[in-house]
Order: C-alpha cells, then structure tokens, then sequence
C-alpha cells in the first residue's frame, strides 16, 4: 500500500506569519494536535503539542510569531512512497508523524501513527494479547489530584512523557494527555490550577491478557491514544499507539528488521558512503542513507538517485547491474572526485531493494599516482647516487679480479695510497700495496678463496704501502663477485684507515695506566702489577715490599714557585729513584707527591734497608730547576708481603698508615708498619669522626684566660681558648684534639668558629662597658696557609661589628718561618687593618732578630717553659730577661704567659715584662664566668 491510500486531508496548517496566539487558537479549534507553518507552499515548520506544553511551563507570550517556537526542519516523505518507509522514518527520527509532499513538493498531508496503526490493523489484524507488547518503558507515570498543572506539565518535561494517571490515595482517577494540555491553553487556564479539574476520567483500562485488536479498535473506537493496563503486582502501565506502530513493524518482520537495523548502524561507522535504493518505476529514490552519503553528496530519504549521479553514470551501473548481476568496485569520477562503487540487488521485507555502496578513494589515487612518479624519481636518483657513491665514500672502495688485479677504486682509496685511478687500476693489488711481510700470505689466501677451498674473510685488517713508502693499517669489509653462475669472479671491498684511530688507542692506554706527567704506572696499573708481583712471590716462596714516599711540604713549592716549577721538581724525583732501583722493581706516581714503589724478590730486608737509605740519599742533593734550587725531604711507609697483608689493597692501606707514622715522627724519615699502628689508626678515625660532627653541630666553646697589666693589675685584654663541650664526655681539652684538629685541617673551621664567639663576645662586653682591651686569639698555621686568610678573618670580625682595634691574632714562630716570604705580606695586610700581631710560644723556635726586624709585629709572647723556672733558675731569668731586651730595643710589647706564683709576676714586672696572664691571676673562664670576673675587677679597683 502506497501513502497516498491513507492520506485524510484536514485543516491542519497557516501561514508562517501567524502569531503563537492564532496558532493555537487553530489547533484547540479543530482539535489538532500539531499545526504546519507554510511559507506560501513550501513547509516553513510544524508546532506540535510538546512545543506548546514548553511554552505554557515557562509562560506564553502569543503576540510573537509561531515560526519562532517550530520544529525544524520537517521530515517529509513523497505520496507515493510505500507506506513501510514512512515507518522506518518514524523510527529513525523517533517521530509521531510525517508530512507528504507531492512531485512539485508541495504540502498534501500529515501522517500520524494512529493513520498507521490502522492501516496495520486491518492488514494484519493481531493475536497477540496486550502484556506481550508491554515494557519497562510502559509503566505509569502519576501525580496525585491535588497538584498544579505547572507542575504536572514539569514532570512530563523531566520524565520525558506524553500522558500522566492522575492518582488519589494511590489509586488512578484520572489521565491527562499532552492534547489536554492544548485545550488548557486554547482555554487560557492559568498554570496555577489543580490538574484534576481537568483530567479525563473514568480511564479507559485494558486487561494484560486481552487481545491487540481489541486495544487497537477501543482506541479508534473512542479517538483516544492511551490505555491504562493494571498488572498483576498493581502496577500501572500504559499502551499507547506508538508501542503499537512499533510492535506490529516488528512482529511483520522480526529477525530481519532486527539484522536491518544492526546493518544500518554498521554502515553509519563505515567511511563510505551508502544507500538503499527503491525503484518506483519512473524513476528510482533512496529509501534510505547513512550519514556519510547525505553529508557527501547533500541528499536525503525519498530524493531521487539524479540528485546524486549524473543520468550517464547511473545507467551504466543499472546496465552492470542486470546484465553482470552486480558492479563490483567499478572506479567512476563524481564531482571531480573518484570513487569505488558497488551496487548489488537485495530484498528487505519481500521489498526488492538496491544497496549502493561508494568509497572516495581520490586521495588513495593521488598518492597512488604520487608514489608512481616518486619510485620512477627514486630509480633514477638510485642510478646517479650509485655513479656518485664511490666518488663521495669516506672509505676505501675496490674491485678486484680473480688474480687480485685492481679493476676499480674510487678517489678516497687514491688518496690513501697516494696514487691517481690510472696509476693503480691494472695493477696487482697484493704485489703493489701490500706490505712486503703479508704481501706472499695475503695472495695465497686470496687465491684459495677464489678457488673455492677457503670462505672469504667479511673482516680483517692488514697493513698497506703507500706510493711514498709509508705503512697504513687498513680495517676490511670484504664481499665475493659471482657470475650468472654463481663462480666467484672477483671482490669488493671497503677499507677503513684506522691508523689514527689505533695511535688514539694507543695514546688512551698510556692515559688510562700511566702518569701523564712522569710516564710512569698510576695507580691503576701499579695495584695489577702488584697483584701479579703478589702471584710471583706465592710461587718463589719470597717476599716484596711496598714503599709509600710523600715529598715532605711539596705544596709550599706549588703555591710559592707555581705549578711549572713544581712539575720539574716531580719529574726529577722520578727521575733519580728510578735510577736506584732494580730491573724487576716497579716505581709509580699515585698523586701530586706521592710515589710508590714495590721491591720483589727480597730473601730478607737487608736489601730493602739498603734502597731505602738510597731514597734519603736521593733527597740529599739539591734539585735544581731553570730558576731555582731545592732541597727536599721525604717521609716513607713500608709494608712487607706476606707480613703485613696477603692482598694490593691491604699493602697499600698499610703502607699509608706507616706513611703517616713516619711523619708524625718528623721529616726525612721512614718508618715499617706494625700491627698496632692500624688499632692506633682505628681510634684515630673514630676521634676524627666525631670531630667532624662536633664541627657541623658547633660544640666548640671559647674560654678566656684575662692578660693583666703586671704594673697596674688591671686587665687589658683576654685569651681565646677553645674547649670541646661533647655531649656525652663533657669539656675536652684542647691538647686532646687539637693535634688531630691540626692534620685532617679541621682546625680551619674550628678556628673560623672560635674567631666568630671570641669577637661577638667581646663586643657585648664592651657594650656594657665591662672590657676595654684586646681579645687575642691563637691562628693556626693551616688557618694562616690558605690564599684568603686575610679576607676570611677580616669578614668574621666585621660580622660581629667589632672594631679591629680590639682583635689581636697569635701566630708561632714556626708557622712563620715556614713560609716567611708569603706569611710576611699576609701580615702586612692584616696590620693594614687594624689588627695586632703577637708572636707566640716566643723562644721556642728561630728566635731571629732579622724576621722581627722586617715582619709589622706588635707583641711577643714568653712561654710558659721559661717562666717556670723564675726566679730561681739562672738561665731562665737570663733567657726572659733577653727577649724583653730585644723587644725594647724593637719596640715591641711583652707577655709572659704561664704565671702561676706571686715571685713570678714579680721577678717580670722588675725585668720589664708589661703584660702577663696564668693560674695566679685566673684560669681560663666561661663566658659568664669571665663576665663575673670582670665586674669584680672593676668593682675591686674602683
């Protein structure tokens, strides 16, 4: 049946300039429930009740045009289309009705689903009973009596419903519908008004196991859309016409509808386009199309297949298709665009269709074509990078024949052997430019690979001669010249010069085992010679020693002379003791002035004692330079194998150990390890330990011992000593550490922590006008060594603000003497300052008038070992007496340090010593101690 058959014509449109008032007005008048806005003749748009029901929830304002509020755009389908495609529209778009146009397009009608289902009803006139048609969808949605129309039309918009039962006390009394809504508005009720006013009741009800006909006919009977159906557990449900439009398109056609729709789904993923196709006599239309053919070829359902294809096109395919039974990926332009098509007959519901499929493959062609012309550019370029290749190769390439004569090598293999292209083809390769030893071997493996009986070598090197007699390392591909055959003809071969790159390799193990500087073993190579001399001396039963030399102040050279003149001094160290040892003795460098050197074969260790004693000879003679002249100590540690270790790495850490020992005894010494020595050492590194941590955790605190006028008896100023406060050991003294201190260099932050209390202290003192003298504080020779002595003291004073007039440094005379060239200008700088100098433990050492004369110091300090014994020691008093006298006539001030009796301060203030300090005027104190003191000092000479 055609659509045309069920077309009813009804006063069911106006004009697009109609207000939303004559709309309405027109629907509640003929008792539509839509309304099409026509644009002369063409469909402007359709109002139906779901846009009504909208506007009267948020409110109505029908003096605006109803165009505004329509639906668009209209699905519409031609008259005299099959009345299953109106039904699969309906479907698709989830619609309740349709609009039918005509040939020119012009509005006939408008199909609804109660037109269908009528039509279904009569064809097929249904058995089934109403629970067989019924969902979960199909359950009722209710609001109770007393609600408004506001918002029972609420919940239809959020429940997305046409139809609500009306319930009180929980039993149905009512339906309202969405046309009952329409005739609210026709009627001008406001939103405000109890629903069950107007519902409709009694509602018309269905049992679950009545027949669909009987449904369908109460429906058509009554010219109602709804019937309320109560299930067995009460629930309420209702079947409404579309259920019904749906379910018998079904039960037609079940499982094919089913794989239809599964199909339809496929092709919308697919990325070409499709359409099916009906032939309708005259003419053919798509019945139905996927998105990628509308969106392409901008048609939809019901237009004709000439909206696609041109007439030429279509006939040839439709001619493919009854005489070939189906075209099968035919290529054909549309649109100056290609296409893959397919087109084939199918049958959908006893329906004969044709399914078109078309795959835009023009960009799949102009690659194609893209490709095509590449390739051929490709071939070509290949043929001239192949010309090229040989001239551009950054090896050596050549073609030899089966009797080894150049046939072909390129301008990089020229360069290597020194010759033109026309000076090496024709000539025999092996008897040319190999190297007169290989040249014989080479030709007679090249011939037995020729031959078959040996397989050709892919790698090797070999060396080669140049035209101008110079030797070359060349690394070998190697690859066979074949025949149609398969016999071998030839090779082809490319050669690397790797000349260089072996004198690099070369270069690196001298780098990587030896001493740059005196080319002698480093470390690396001693410890695996060492090892090796460990094996040697298991095997002989004999033993070997291990010589740890350190070049005793080898960095007083660096720092005075410079690093040029210290590298002649290490070079002719080196030089010199390797000249006394034996041939199978190694000597090594493992760092700036350390040396070691390992003794095999020794039966006992007179023969060491000897090379030792060679080794202090050889540090008697003067070393000389360009410039200057040495003369140099050095300290040595011995280990003996198997004695005192049974592996490198135990020997060597011994012999440091013994290193050490020797130096603390003085320089210009050796000294054998001993087992005690490590025990020693094991303290030694927990001391050390803790004293790095007392460092970082600041448990270093300053006493002060007060320095007294010996004339008046008032104080004048104070030492600085340190004192450890450890957290578990309590206060240590400082001649327990400071040794230590001294070696492993943490005595420079030590002494940068002292100057920092010592100088913050003070300038509290003096704030409260407690103290106005000196604070003399010790500098440590490690302190006083580095380059930036003067400026790292300077900033520590100049953060606590205390002025540099109130600082004195003490310096020994041995850390001054050590260096005096050097600690001179640093004392000139420091006076620059502000800063007084004291020179301390004043007799122990040089005692030089020259060094007094030319340094800027302020004070000397007599120790304590010379005041002990005053006044009843002769040599004492004649000593003390002595130092004071030179003072005077330098213009220095003295201190005497140490006084413990009254006779002693005595005895100095009558030799004329200014100033003293000791036991007898106060011991060292705590700061507050010190404090405490100075206020009964003041108090008490007040």
């Amino acid at each position: 049946m055609l659509l045309s058959d069920l077309v009813q014509y009804k006063n069911d449109f106006i004009s697009s300039e109609a207000t939303l008032h004559d709309a309405i007005e027109k629907m509640g008048h003929e008792g539509i429930s839509h309304i099409v806005l026509m644009d002369h003749d063409t469909i402007a748009g359709i109002l139906t009740l779901k846009n009504i029901i909208e506007l009267y929830r948020n409110g109505i304002e029908g003096e605006k045009k109803a165009i505004e509020f329509a639906s668009y755009p209209v699905i519409s389908i031609h008259a005299d289309r099959p009345v299953e495609m109106a039904i699969e529209l309906m479907i698709d778009y989830d619609i309740r009705r349709i609009v039918l146009i005509d040939d020119n397009k012009h509005y006939l009608s408008t199909l609804s689903q109660s037109d269908i289902l009528f039509y279904y009803e009569n064809k097929v006139h249904s058995a089934h009973e109403v629970f067989q048609y019924l969902k979960r969808s199909n359950q009722a949605v209710t609001v109770t009596h007393d609600a408004s129309i506001h918002e029972a039309i609420s919940l239809l918009h959020s429940e997305k419903r046409d139809v609500l039962i009306v319930t009180e006390q929980s039993h149905p009394v009512g339906i309202v519908t969405e046309k009952d809504i329409l005739g609210l508005v026709y009627k001008n009720i406001p939103s405000s008004e109890c629903i069950s006013l107007y519902m409709h009741s009694p509602i018309m009800t269905i049992e679950m196991n009545e027949k669909i006909h009987d449904a369908v006919e109460m429906m058509k009977e009554r010219n109602i859309h709804h019937l309320m159906v109560k299930g067995g557990d009460e629930q309420l449900y209702l079947l409404a016409e579309k259920d019904l439009v749906q379910n018998y398109n079904t039960a037609l056609e079940v499982k094919l509808e089913s794989k239809l729709r599964d199909a339809k789904a496929t092709y919308n993923l697919l990325g070409l386009a499709f359409c099916e196709i009906i032939d309708i006599g005259h003419d053919q239309i798509i019945k139905w199309l996927n998105a990628e053919a509308m969106m392409t070829f901008q048609v939809k359902i019901d237009d004709p297949v000439s909206k696609m294809l041109t007439t030429e096109l279509w006939d040839n395919l439709l001619h493919g298709l009854r005489v070939h039974g189906g075209v099968d990926r035919e290529k054909i332009e549309i649109n100056a665009r290609m296409y893959e098509v397919t087109l084939l007959d199918a049958e959908v519901n006893n329906q004969p269709i044709m399914k078109l499929f078309l795959n835009d493959i023009t960009e799949l062609v102009r690659l194609s074509e893209k490709l095509r012309l590449t390739l051929e550019h490709t071939v070509e370029l290949e043929k001239e990078k192949s010309k090229l290749y040989l001239d551009i190769a950054a090896v050596m390439c050549m073609a030899l024949d089966s009797e080894g004569t150049i046939e072909l090598i390129n301008p990089k293999g020229c360069n290597i052997l020194g010759v033109t292209q026309d000076e090496a083809i024709g000539k025999n390769w092996f008897d040319t430019f190999v190297t007169q030893g290989q040249s014989a071997h080479s030709k007679a493996i090249f011939r037995d690979i020729m031959s078959g009986k040996q397989e050709i070598m892919e790698y090797f090197e070999n060396k080669i001669r140049t035209k101008n007699g110079e030797e070359r390392t060349i690394a070998w591909h190697n690859a066979l010249i074949r025949d149609s055959d398969g016999k071998a003809i030839g090779t082809f071969s490319s050669g690397e010069d790797i000349t260089r790159q072996q004198e690099s390799e070369r270069e690196l193990e001298r780098i990587t085992h030896y001493d740059m500087l005196t080319n002698l073993p480093n470390r690396l190579l001693l410890n695996a010679r060492l090892k090796h001399s460990i094996e040697h001396a298991d095997r002989e039963n004999s033993k070997l020693a291990v010589l740890y030399i350190d070049i005793d102040n080898f960095k007083d050279i660096n720092e005075s002379y410079g690093y040029i003149a210290g590298d002649e001094v290490i070079r002719e160290v080196a030089l010199r003791m390797g000249r006394i040892i034996r041939h199978e003795d190694t000597i090594g460098r493992i760092g700036g002035d350390e040396f070691i050197i390992v003794l095999e074969s020794l039966q006992d260790l007179h023969e060491c004692d000897r090379i030792l004693k060679e080794i202090v000879h050889v540090f008697d003679a003067k070393i000389h330079t360009e410039e200057n002249d040495f003369q140099l100590t050095a300290s040595m540690g011995i280990t003996i194998y198997p004695d005192d270790g049974d592996d490198a790495q135990t020997l060597f850490k011994n012999a440091d150990i013994a290193l050490r020992r020797a130096k603390e005894a003085g320089r210009s010494n050796y000294c054998y390890f001993a087992q005690e020595m490590s025990a020693q050492l094991f303290e030694r590194v927990l001391m050390e330990r803790e004293l790095r941590r007392a460092v970082d955790e600041k448990e270093f605190v300053v006493y002060y011992q007060p320095q007294i006028d010996l004339s008046s008896g008032a104080v004048i100023g104070a030492e600085a000593l340190v004192r450890w406060k450890h957290p578990s050991l309590g206060i240590v003294r400082p001649d327990m550490f400071i040794p230590l201190a001294e070696s492993n260099h943490l005595i420079i932050p030590i002494g940068e922590q002292v100057l920092a209390q010592a100088c913050a202290a003070t300038k509290r003192l003096i704030s409260k006008g407690l103290f106005h003298g000196r604070i003399s504080v010790n500098v440590s020779g490690k302190q006083f060594d580095r380059p930036d002595v003067v400026e790292t003291l300077h900033r520590i004073i100049r953060e606590s603000t205390l002025e540099t007039e109130f600082v004195e440094l003490e310096i020994t005379e041995s850390v001054l003497m050590s260096n005096p060239k050097v600690f001179g200008e640093k004392l000139i700088a420091l006076k620059a300052l502000g800063i007084e100098v004291a020179i301390d433990d004043f007799g122990t050492g040089y005692s030089s008038l020259s060094y007094l004369k030319t340094f800027p110091i302020d004070k000397l300090k007599i120790d304590q070992s010379f005041v002990r014994g005053l006044p009843a020691d002769e040599q004492d008093c004649a000593i003390v007496k002595a130092i004071i006298a030179m003072a005077d006539a330098l213009g220095l001030k003295t201190i005497a340090e140490g006084i413990e009796e009254e006779a002693q301060g005595d005895a100095l203030k009558r030799y004329g010593c200014q100033q003293g300090q000791g036991y007898k005027y106060a011991r060292p104190l705590s700061e507050e101690k010190f404090e405490e003191f100075l206020k009964y000092n003041n108090t008490s000479n007040s």
